[in-house]
């Protein structure tokens, strides 16, 4: 549990990093540099989850079942298949993008995106070290290395970033060159994860000449489709809102230009959009990292067949994810106004910012659901769902974005992700029973209205020098705080929870506390 720990610290503290450094970056190169990394950005978004949640854990999972009924080769040699079919994964993919970066940057609306996305090629061609060497030591319950390499990773791709992004606007290059620098960034924190986990891996006593030379066998495809298909699967709910990123960089630019706004105007508009994304992955990062620390209790109980436990917790893991993601979705569309200011220099864009931020609710209700649906061995509904999803929010960008512009985008992410969560719902009631009350959803409401009605007064009250941003950092800070005081204080003393469920949720004494107990 201790190594599981720190795995889930390295995942949330890489995702809260990555989300942040998103606000200097924009400072630096404005909406129409950030909307030239957010293009390519899905790709490497996309890589990060394929080689930290999917395969890895499918790699981890499949060895471990081979420890248990094999010899020491059968083990290694789930290894060495898994690391051969990702490097022909990789190669394809690679090939790919570098051979279709044209035809992708077309698709797109914008040809001088092609080099970026040739660039975006080179790490997936370390998908199989990172994903096999992650794998081996998650199977022997040895989670530092693979922490220390995610985190490594985001470090330093980090700091390049940030680096060359000042570097190359002080000598005054083009936003595209600029953005080619973002890209080498991100190259080079795969490099660095790649390094660390080959440091812990020489460490290693790993008998491979045991192997001999390398023949397929009947049985090897069972492996072959295990990582395919269910590890696909395992990553889809992590790649969710980062899917939903690159249906964007495939339409919403294309069609403002083809609604008649010009080219320059377009590229500011979708930047200013994408402002939207670091501020979802926190919400959600901050909205599911105490729900998803209920799930490991679900698989354990699944795996005894305690039914009712099973039930217990899987309710309580999504009353949480369903109170902070409400919370977090309703505190952004609150605030929005004040805090897109603070972070981004100006306003612009905040209706469509706050209509996007109903997506906080919705992702971390997926995410959390189909977490605990992988834990009592359900992993293809959610995925597929979200496959289907990705259709949905491409076909209402081509139908709003004309009319609506990029309100049309934000709109699309919430009806995709409302289909979504409805098809998890459902899939969840029929696997563990009816979940949660109308009377918890009733005093969840009114811990919501409650938090509205302070917020906006507080933002309504006059002040001096309201353009200022300044007074939108005091403004913003003060609402954040008042309104999830009041949130919690309403809800929490309505009793939302039970006393014996306060006692298994991470920090719940702390807000009982902090709020009182519970009548």
């Amino acid at each position: 549990m201790k190594g599981a720990a720190i795995l889930t610290l390295a995942a949330i503290f890489s995702k809260i990093l990555s989300a942040l450094y998103r606000v200097p970056f924009q400072n630096i190169v404005g909406d129409t540099g950030f909307y030239i990394y957010q293009q390519v950005y899905p790709l490497y978004g996309i890589l990060l989850a394929l080689c930290t949640y999917a395969f890895p854990v499918m790699i981890s999972k499949m060895v471990v079942d081979k420890k248990e009924h094999s010899s020491e080769k059968e083990v290694l040699r789930v290894l060495q298949l898994s690391f051969l079919y990702l490097t022909f994964v990789g190669i394809v993919i690679f090939l790919f993008l570098r051979l279709g970066a044209n035809s992708i940057a077309g698709w797109m609306g914008d040809p001088l995106l092609a080099p970026l996305i040739g660039l975006m090629a080179y790490p997936f061609l370390l998908m199989p070290i990172l994903s096999t060497s992650k794998g081996w030591f998650q199977a022997n319950y040895n989670m530092v290395p693979s922490a220390f390499s995610q985190t490594g990773e985001q470090l330093i791709r980090v700091i390049v970033i940030l680096g060359l992004s000042i570097l190359l606007m002080t000598l005054e290059s083009s936003l595209y060159d600029v953005g080619k620098g973002a890209v080498l960034g991100s190259l080079a924190g795969a490099v660095t994860g790649v390094g660390i986990l080959l440091f812990f891996l020489k460490k290693q006593d790993i008998n491979w000449r045991s192997l001999g030379s390398f023949t397929i066998r009947r049985e090897d495809w069972s492996v072959i489709r295990q990582l395919t298909i269910t590890g696909t699967a395992i990553g889809m709910g992590s790649m969710l809102l980062v899917l939903y990123q690159l249906m964007d960089s495939l339409n919403v630019y294309s069609m403002l230009v083809a609604g008649g706004i010009e080219e320059g105007a377009a590229k500011s508009l979708k930047g200013v959009y994408d402002r939207g994304q670091p501020l979802l992955q926190m919400g959600v990062v901050v909205a599911t990292s105490l729900s998803l620390a209920i799930v490991p209790i679900i698989a354990s109980a699944h795996e005894n067949k305690k039914l009712e436990i099973v039930r217990q917790q899987a309710r309580l893991a999504v009353k949480v994810g369903l109170l902070f993601g409400a919370a977090a979705a309703a505190g952004l569309m609150n605030i929005i106004d004040p805090l897109n200011h603070m972070l981004f220099q100006d306003s612009q864009g905040s209706l469509v910012l706050a209509v996007l931020s109903a997506s906080v609710l919705f992702a971390s209700v997926i995410l959390t659901i189909s977490a605990v649906l992988q834990g009592v061995g359900d992993y293809h509904l959610a995925a597929w769902s979200i496959v289907f999803s990705l259709v949905i929010k491409y076909g209402l960008n081509g139908l709003l974005i004309p009319s609506y512009g990029t309100m049309g985008a934000s709109i699309s992410t919430v009806a995709a992700l409302v289909f979504v969560t409805a098809a998890v719902v459902w899939r969840l009631r029929r696997k563990v029973g009816y979940l949660l009350s109308r009377l918890f959803y009733m005093r969840l409401a009114l811990g919501l209205l409650a938090m509205t009605l302070t917020v906006q007064t507080l933002l309504h009250l006059p002040v001096p020098f309201p353009d200022s941003r300044l007074t939108a950092v005091i403004m913003c800070l003060l609402g954040v705080t008042a309104g999830a005081w009041v949130f919690f204080k309403v809800s929490w003393r309505k009793g939302l929870f039970t006393q014996d469920e306060v006692k298994q949720i991470p920090l719940g004494r702390k807000l009982e506390r902090l709020f009182g107990r519970l009548p």
